[in-house]
């Protein structure tokens, strides 16, 4: 027996049952590195105004890479949206989240491209 904060209720991770059908828009506000038994460290990304954090999978951290840089500590302040989807997993369909990047944080907007007057590179 655990404590109500151990059970899907209760947890501090949003879950896919939870966002079936759904989509929100949120603001990253920060990215923790948590520690899970047997699977290592993941990222989870906490959103402003919002009680539960998304663990974010590989699939995730892909999308997530591709549009605001590896980095993760470069993602707060990125607007994205959370659908929750059906994916095929092991033959039947399974609840997910999936991640679109919507708007890249200010910082990353307002710093002009690189100058370059080579004109052969």
């Amino acid at each position: 027996m655990g404590s109500k904060e151990h059970y899907a209720y209760g947890s501090r991770f949003l879950r896919a049952e939870v966002m079936a059908g759904k989509t929100a828009t949120v603001v990253i506000e920060a990215v923790e590195d948590v520690q899970f038994d047997g699977q290592g460290i993941k990222p989870v990304l906490h959103f402003k105004d919002k009680k539960r954090g998304l663990v974010v999978n590989n699939s995730n951290f892909d999308i997530l890479a591709a549009a605001l840089g590896s980095r993760t500590e470069d993602w707060p302040g990125a607007t994205i949206n959370l659908r929750g989807i059906k994916v095929p997993f092991k033959g039947k369909p399974t609840d997910s989240i999936i991640v679109e990047v919507l708007q890249k944080p200010a910082k990353q907007e307002e710093q002009p491209p690189p100058f370059n007057d080579d004109p052969d590179i």
